[in-house]
Order: C-alpha cells, then sequence, then structure tokens
C-alpha cells in the first residue's frame, strides 16, 4: 500500500491531531521568530539609549547654575540637561524635552529652576529637573541668558537687545525692554532691584527698579563716514552683579570691565588679562573674582586688582570655559567645551575635572 493511501486512510481523529501538531509548530516557530526579534530591538533600543545618554554627557556646557552646595544644573547643546546632588562629583543626565541648544540655565532653590536657548525656548521645572516643560516666549529669537531671583520673578536676555520679564514664574512673559538690533548675551541682578544686561559692541544696561526702567550705560556701533566699515565696542559675553555699586563685565579680545558706582563709569581692567577670548565672569561677592576663557581661567583674590592663571588638572590649553558659578561656600564649579566640568578649591586656584 502506498504511503500517501496510508495517510489518507487515517482516522478524522488522527487528521485532526495531525492538524494540531502543524499548527503547534507553526505557531512555536513563529513565537520563537517574534522573541528572537524582540530581543534584537531591545538590544539596539537599550544601545542607542546609552549612546544618547553619553552623548548627552558629552556637548558642550554653556551654563551652569548651583542654588545649594549639592544641588547643581548645567545645560548646552542639543537640549543638553545634566544634574547633580552631590556637588559635582556625579552628574546624570535630564530630560528636557528638546533638542534646541541650551544657552543658560538659573535655579533659584533644589526644585525651580528655568532653561532658555534657540528658537525662544523656555523650560521650567518645579520638581528638580524630573520633568521639565515648556513655557511661552512673546518672541521667537535665540534667547541668551536668564536668571530668577526668586521662584517669581526672573529676566531673558535675547536677541535684537529684548529683555523679557515675568512676575509668575513664567506662566506670562512680557517684552520689558527693547532697543536696537543686537545681541544681549547675560543678565545678572544681585537683588531683585538692581540688575545689568550686556552684549554686542559693548552695550551695557542697567536698571534699579527691577526693569520697570533700563538706562544704557556703554556701548558703540556706527559705520566710519571715511571708510564705511562698521565701527563698535568689543563684543561683552558675560555680566556679573556684586552689589548695587559693582558690577563686571568680560568679552572679545580681552575685554574686562568693572564698575564701582552703579555704572556711571566703566573702566576697562587690563593688568594681569591675557588678549584672548573671555567667555564668562563671576564672583562669590568677598572679593575673589573669576574669569572663564580659552585655554585658561583667571582667578583673583584682591577684588579684582590682580589676576594669575589657575591650575588645573587635566589642562585646558586646546579647550575652552563658558560657564562658571560659585557653589556656596565651597568653592566654584566650570563647564565648557565637550562636556567639561571642573570643580575648584575655595579660592579657585586649583581645579580638577569630574569623570562621570
Amino acid at each position: 500500500m502506498a504511503w500517501n493511501h496510508v495517510i489518507f486512510q487515517l482516522s478524522e481523529g488522527s487528521k485532526m491531531q495531525i492538524k494540531f501538531y502543524q499548527r503547534f509548530k507553526f505557531s512555536l516557530s513563529f513565537l520563537r521568530i517574534l522573541l528572537t526579534w524582540l530581543f534584537i530591538y531591545c538590544l539596539v533600543s537599550t544601545t542607542l539609549y546609552a549612546q544618547q545618554q553619553k552623548g548627552r554627557l558629552s556637548q558642550d556646557l554653556f551654563s551652569v547654575s548651583f542654588p545649594t552646595e549639592q544641588n547643581g544644573w548645567a545645560c548646552g547643546r542639543w537640549g543638553t540637561i545634566i544634574h547633580t546632588t552631590d556637588g559635582g562629583k556625579k552628574w546624570v543626565p535630564q530630560q528636557s524635552g528638546t533638542d534646541y541648544t541650551l544657552s543658560s540655565i538659573s535655579f533659584v532653590d533644589s526644585r525651580n529652576g528655568w532653561a532658555v536657548g534657540d528658537g525662544g525656548t523656555i523650560l521650567r521645572t518645579k520638581d528638580g529637573g524630573k520633568t521639565w516643560t515648556k513655557q511661552k516666549s512673546p518672541v521667537p529669537y535665540f534667547l541668551m541668558g536668564v536668571q530668577f531671583v526668586n521662584a517669581q520673578k526672573g529676566w531673558i536676555v535675547a536677541e535684537r537687545t529684548t529683555i523679557l520679564f515675568t512676575e509668575d514664574g513664567g506662566q506670562t512673559w512680557q517684552v520689558q525692554f527693547k532697543d536696537k538690533d543686537f545681541i544681549l548675551k547675560r543678565v545678572s541682578f544681585c537683588d531683585d532691584r538692581n540688575g545689568w544686561a550686556a552684549g554686542e559692541f559693548g552695550y551695557i544696561y542697567h536698571t534699579e527698579d527691577g526693569g520697570k526702567t533700563w538706562r544704557k550705560q556703554a556701548g558703540e556701533f556706527r559705520f566710519s563716514e571715511e571708510t564705511g566699515e562698521m565701527e563698535g565696542g568689543n563684543f561683552i559675553f558675560d555680566v556679573v552683579a556684586i552689589n548695587p555699586r559693582t558690577a563686571w563685565v568680560v568679552g572679545i579680545d580681552g575685554y574686562v570691565a568693572k564698575t564701582v558706582n552703579g555704572g556711571t563709569t566703566w573702566d576697562k581692567v587690563t593688568n594681569g588679562i591675557p588678549k584672548t577670548h573671555l567667555f564668562g565672569v563671576t564672583s562669590d561677592r568677598q572679593g575673589t573674582i573669576l574669569i572663564a576663557s580659552k585655554g585658561l581661567l583667571l582667578t583673583s583674590s584682591d577684588g579684582g586688582k590682580t589676576f594669575s592663571n589657575a591650575r588645573f588638572e587635566p589642562q585646558i590649553t586646546y579647550g575652552w570655559i563658558y560657564g562658571i558659578v560659585p557653589k556656596g561656600g565651597a568653592g566654584f564649579v566650570a563647564v565648557g567645551k565637550g562636556g567639561w566640568i571642573y570643580l575648584s578649591d575655595k579660592l579657585g586656584t586649583s581645579w580638577n575635572r569630574v569623570v562621570y
């Protein structure tokens, strides 16, 4: 009897068993394929996520904020926001929800903070960065600098000499001041009334009433009548308000200036200042002045009368430091190229890079 004939002569029950077995084998094979693809997907996703997180920790950083000695945040390219809870020894990325460059960050305590950047981006957190939400900007410009003096009052400076203000934590922002079509890079307040904003062509604006009025104190821009070429003041990258009478600005080509009379006059500082781009300036408001730049960091312990080069390990000869702030009474923190983070001693004279 032929084998095929035997198969056709099987009972109905046997035929059902064979069909069930065949279906079971097909289902099992399909399940194996599905599990294999699921494993590959999870592996690839995990790898990509790890690479993304690693990338977040290697992007250029432009700003850092430490409301307490232990809690700090920094921001930079591609929407990068990173956070520390141990004074800067270890850092972890946070999900900002944007890929826009974030140029400035400001926290008033361990929970309330803001970050701003390209495309009119304003981000707000109320839980220390666990969640970041977008706030509406009244202008679409690149927002350069932000500072809050408490959980309600804050200022943002931007392109086109624009200053934004909020007094409800950013639920609403309004254009508080607008002037010529130049860039304002940074804003700094020493209290809720006295502050300075500075930027392109050496323009400096000052307020003594929380921004109700802003007055120009420095800066110039014109075209030469003889050559037709553009002429103007130095580009200012940063400003720090130490008290209602004293403030410092730094900028391109070694430009450093200070005021000790509320901005009535600004005096250029040259002693110990190299002719290089200076990106950041900060103070502990007790006599220490630090200036961040390309390839070095300048430190002064006598209120800016003399400056010297700080010691870095490893050296920053081929890089740059951009953002720098005091860390309570426990020294300073600096951030810059390629995700660099440095911590200093109490006086800011000796620095070590954080490996994270």
